[in-house]
């Protein structure tokens, strides 16, 4: 299957991935230059050498660091978990062994994220009556991502591994990703964002929205080689967005320092990787 051919399938199935939502048009808008700016870069660098190219699918659990609960409870990180399922292309070389071009891998990705949100720890713990921690219990919410993006893998040892017959290839990677979030904030008491139902923390800090979102991302994974053609890999990624808003709350930083960072994830995906020429 040439790369041109791909390209056009994946665009075609990620169009049917997104079409049940209402914000396809604003993704068609960065999916369209983003594909053709794919196939220009890798055609251009296909003339360069000889190459080989794998897709594969993933799935896994996110585990969502939100602005939910206490700032540093371990807690709010580890049970506010979703998942997350995703395909991806990868583009490598083949040439002279002795090139530093065989130790990394052009990775294309499209995943979809959801994790519902709930305040936990110890403001939220069953002892507490107080106003304050009745509002905090009845406080949920959700969030959900539909990413495309590209990373760029390093193996020390080099890529080549179906012919060379490496059986285990760890790896490290850095990339980008291009999103479209939609949050969601409620409380069991009544409409959100009024005192008499949301802690005074969050009053002006709910929205329930749809956007665009950039993220940085960063990756630790490692492959088995089953045979010249099939792989099995887990990929542990680290995804920092460019907004506090992904989670549909974001209480005022002037006031309230334990807000430091924007929202992040972390994912642990489990994968299956066909080398298909």
């Amino acid at each position: 299957m040439c790369f041109f051919n791909y390209i056009f399938i994946s665009e075609y199935c990620f169009y049917i991935f997104v079409a049940q939502s209402n914000k396809t048009q604003m993704l068609k808008k960065i999916i369209i230059p983003f594909f053709s700016l794919l196939f220009v870069s890798v055609s251009s660098y296909a003339q360069f050498g000889r190459t080989y190219q794998e897709v594969g699918i993933m799935a896994g659990p996110v585990f969502f660091k939100s602005d939910y609960g206490e700032g540093g409870d371990m807690e709010n990180f580890t049970k506010n978990m979703g998942y997350s399922v995703g395909v991806f292309y990868y583009f490598s070389f083949i040439e002279d062994y002795t090139s530093l071009r065989e130790n990394f891998k052009l990775r294309l990705d499209a995943s979809y994220m959801k994790t519902d949100l709930e305040h936990f720890g110890k403001y939220v713990d069953p002892s507490k009556t107080s106003d304050f921690a009745n509002k905090l219990r009845a406080m949920h919410g959700s969030t959900s991502t539909v990413n495309i993006g590209l990373q760029m893998e390093y193996y020390p040892w080099k890529t080549d591994d179906y012919n060379r017959g490496v059986t285990f290839s760890p790896y490290v990677s850095f990339g980008g990703q291009i999103g479209y979030y939609t949050s969601k904030a409620y409380s069991d008491l009544g409409p959100i964002g009024i005192p008499q139902t949301t802690p005074v923390k969050y009053l002006n800090g709910t929205r329930n929205e749809s956007l665009p979102v950039a993220s940085l991302t960063s990756s630790i994974g490692v492959r088995y080689r089953i045979d010249d053609y099939n792989s099995l890999m887990f990929d542990s990624r680290l995804q920092y967005y460019t907004s506090d808003w992904v989670d549909g709350i974001n209480p005022d930083r002037t006031t309230y320092s334990e807000n430091k960072t924007n929202d992040y994830s972390l994912t642990f995906n489990f994968g299956y990787v066909y080398y298909f020429n």
